[in-house]
C-alpha cells in the first residue's frame, strides 16, 4: 500500500509505541476470543446438564480447593468472569487505540513538516508552474486521508486480522467443519472488498485532484477579489466556480456509489455464511453431536469473525483514499529542485560584493534562451542599473545572482568564485532583496522587519525602520511595532509595505543588494520616501537594480541596456545619452510622457 510505504520510516521511528500498541491488540484479541466462553458454560452447565470444561474445573480447584460449586455459584462466577473479561478488553482497547492514534498523529506531523519543507526548497520554476491551492490541498486534505489511515485504519486493520486468525485457530481446534465454513467465507468477503478497492482508489484520486483544483481556483479568485469586484464579475466567477465544483461533486458521488455497493454485498455474504453455520449447528445439536452452548459459541465466533472481515472490506475504501492521497504527495516529494547544493558546496565567506557574469546563457526552456552571452563585471559598492523593454531579461539576470535559477552555460561569480560552489543558505544570507510587490506576512510589523534577520534586536529594528522612512507611520499605528498586519500586509498602503520591506533589507545588512522595480506603482510622495530610503540602503553595498522609471537609476555607476536577452549598451547615464542609442530614445520617450 502506497500510504504505508510513504510513512514507513516515520512509523519505524516510533516503533516503541507501535510495539506497545501491538501488545495491547494481542491482549484485546485474547479477551475477544475468551468472551463467549462464560455464556457457553452458563448454557451447558448452569441451564443444561453438561459438566463444566475440564480446564475450568482445574482452574477452580487450584484457586478455591476442593469446594463444590452449585449451579447458582457457577452462574455467579461466569457473570463475574464476563465482567472481568469485558473490563480487561476495554482497558487494552483503550491502550491500543491510544498508542496507535498518538503514534499516527506524530507520524503525520513529521510527514507534513517534511512535505512543507520540501515544497519550500523546490525551485522557482516549479512554483511558477504550480497552483498554490493544489499544493495546499496536498498539505491538508491529502494529509488528512493518510492521517485517518495511520491513526485509526491501522489499528482496525491489525486488530481485525488478529481476530480473524484467532477465531479460525480456536474453531479449528473445536470442530474443523465449522472452521472450514468460516474459512470459505473469509476469502470471499475479502475478494468482494478488494475488487472494489482499485476502482475506489482511482475514483478517489480523481476527487483529490479536482478538490485541489477547486481550492486553487478559490484561492486565486479570492486573492484577486478587488479585480473581480472592479469588473463586476462576481456572477461569472460564481458560475465558473460552481461548474468546477460540480465536477468534484460528480467524482465524489461516484466514490459514494462504489462504497454503497460494497457494504450490502459484504453483509449479504456474511448472512449466507451465518445461515450455513446455523443450519449445520442446529442439525448437530438435534443429533446431540454438539451442545447448545457449542452452537452458541460457533455462531458468536462467526459474528466475531464476520465483523472484522466486513470492516476489512470497508477499510479498503479508507486505504484507497489514503493511497490516492499518498500518490499525490509522492508526486511532489519525487520532484528534485533544479537548484540545490552541489556535493562539495561550502559555506560562503564574508563577501566583498564583486559580481561577475562570464558568458552566461539562460532560458526557461531549451529552445528559448532569455539571456545570451552575458558578460559583466561589477565592483564592490557599485550601483548597476538594468533597463530595457518588458521581456528583455532584466529580472531573469537579477535572479541568477542568488541562484533562483542556474545558467545553462557560463557562470555567475561572487568575489571570483562560482556561486554554485557555495551552499544556498550561506549565499542568500549575504544578499538582500527588495521586490516590486512587497511581500509581508501575517504577524506584527516587528516580526516582518525582523524576517530579514530573526535575531535582530529592538534597537536594530527601530534604526532600520527610521532609515527606511517607516518609523513615523509605524509609530502612529494602534500598537506601533506590535501592530498585526493582515495577510500580505493588506491593511497597509503600497508605499508603507515597500518601506517595511526596505527596513527588512536594511536590518539584514548584506553586502549585496538586489532591487527589482522597487518604486513601480507608487505615487509621487511614496516614491520620494522610498527612494530616500533606498539611497540609505545602497550606501556601501553592491547594488543591482531593475527599474522602468529612469529617474530611479540616473545616478547609477553603470547602466546596462538589455534587448532580447543581450546587453546592447553599457555606460553611465551621461555617456549613454551622448551616444544617442537605445537608452537615449527610451529616456526621451520617458520624459515626453511626464
Amino acid at each position: 500500500m502506497k500510504a504505508l510505504y510513504l510513512t514507513r520510516r516515520y512509523l519505524w521511528g516510533h516503533r516503541g509505541g507501535i510495539f506497545l500498541a501491538l501488545g495491547a491488540m494481542l491482549m484485546q484479541t485474547a479477551m475477544d476470543l475468551l468472551g463467549p466462553w462464560p455464556l457457553k458454560i452458563i448454557f451447558d452447565s448452569v441451564l443444561g446438564k453438561h459438566e463444566p470444561p475440564g480446564a475450568l474445573k482445574l482452574a477452580l480447584s487450584s484457586l478455591f480447593g476442593a469446594i463444590t460449586f452449585t449451579k447458582p455459584d457457577l452462574l455467579n462466577l461466569m457473570i463475574a468472569a464476563m465482567l472481568i473479561i469485558a473490563l480487561i478488553d476495554a482497558l487494552f482497547t483503550f491502550i491500543g487505540g491510544l498508542f496507535t492514534r498518538s503514534t499516527g498523529q506524530r507520524v503525520i506531523y513529521e510527514l507534513r513538516v517534511r512535505i512543507f519543507d520540501h515544497i519550500q526548497r523546490l525551485s522557482l520554476s516549479f512554483h511558477k508552474k504550480s497552483r498554490v491551492g493544489d499544493l495546499s490541498a496536498r498539505l491538508t486534505s491529502d494529509i488528512q486521508s493518510i492521517q485517518d489511515m495511520v491513526a485509526t485504519g491501522l489499528n482496525s486493520l491489525i486488530t481485525n486480522i488478529l481476530t480473524i486468525v484467532g477465531v479460525l485457530i480456536v474453531v479449528a481446534i473445536l470442530d474443523w467443519r465449522f472452521a472450514l465454513l468460516m474459512l470459505a467465507a473469509t476469502p470471499l468477503l475479502l475478494f468482494v472488498g478488494n475488487s472494489y478497492r482499485r476502482r475506489i482508489r482511482q475514483a478517489t484520486r480523481r476527487v483529490r485532484t479536482l478538490e485541489g483544483q477547486v481550492g486553487a481556483t478559490a484561492q486565486e479568485k479570492i486573492g484577486a477579489i478587488q479585480v473581480v469586484q472592479a469588473f463586476a464579475n462576481e456572477d461569472e466567477e460564481a458560475q465558473m466556480f460552481a461548474q468546477q465544483t460540480r465536477k468534484s461533486l460528480d467524482a465524489g458521488l461516484a466514490v459514494s456509489w462504489l462504497q454503497s455497493e460494497l457494504s450490502p454485498l459484504v453483509d449479504l455474504t456474511g448472512v449466507i455464511t451465518l445461515a450455513a453455520i446455523v443450519w449445520l449447528g442446529a442439525r448437530e445439536a438435534l443429533d446431540r453431536q454438539i451442545t447448545l452452548g457449542d452452537l452458541l459459541l460457533f455462531t458468536t465466533y462467526l459474528r466475531l469473525i464476520l465483523n472484522p472481515v466486513r470492516q476489512l472490506s470497508k477499510l479498503s475504501s479508507q486505504f484507497s483514499k489514503a493511497d490516492a492521497s499518498a500518490e499525490r504527495i509522492q508526486e511532489v516529494l519525487q520532484i528534485e529542485p533544479d537548484v540545490r547544493d552541489l556535493p562539495r558546496a561550502r559555506p560562503a565567506p564574508e563577501l566583498r560584493g564583486t559580481v561577475t557574469f562570464a558568458d552566461v546563457w539562460f532560458g526557461y526552456g531549451p529552445e528559448t534562451p532569455v539571456l545570451r552571452k552575458i558578460n559583466l563585471d561589477i565592483e564592490p559598492g557599485m550601483m548597476v542599473a538594468l533597463v530595457g523593454s518588458t521581456g528583455s531579461g532584466k529580472s531573469t539576470l537579477l535572479s541568477l545572482i542568488p541562484r533562483f535559477h542556474d545558467p545553462q552555460d557560463g557562470a555567475v561569480l561572487l568575489d571570483g568564485i562560482d556561486v554554485r560552489r557555495f551552499t544556498l543558505n550561506s549565499l542568500r544570507d549575504q544578499i538582500s532583496l527588495v521586490l516590486q510587490e512587497p511581500v509581508l506576512f501575517s504577524g506584527t510589523i516587528r516580526d516582518n522587519i525582523a524576517y530579514g534577520r530573526p535575531d535582530a534586536t529592538d534597537i536594530e529594528i527601530l534604526r532600520a525602520a527610521k532609515a527606511a522612512n517607516a518609523h513615523e507611520f509605524i509609530a502612529r499605528l494602534p500598537d506601533s511595532y506590535a501592530t498585526v498586519v493582515g495577510e500580505r500586509g493588506g491593511t497597509l498602503s503600497g508605499g508603507q509595505r515597500q518601506r517595511i520591506s526596505i527596513a527588512r533589507a536594511i536590518v539584514r545588512n548584506a553586502p549585496i543588494l538586489l532591487l527589482d522595480e522597487p518604486t513601480s506603482g507608487l505615487d509621487a510622495e511614496s516614491e520620494a520616501l522610498v527612494m530616500d530610503a533606498l539611497q540609505r540602503l545602497m550606501e556601501g553595498r553592491t547594488t543591482v537594480v531593475v527599474a522602468h522609471r529612469l529617474s530611479t537609476i540616473e545616478r547609477a555607476d553603470l547602466i546596462l541596456v538589455l534587448d532580447k536577452g543581450t546587453i546592447r549598451e553599457a555606460g553611465s547615464h551621461r555617456q549613454l545619452l551622448r551616444e544617442g542609442g537605445l537608452y537615449a530614445r527610451m529616456h526621451a520617450l520617458h520624459y515626453s510622457h511626464t
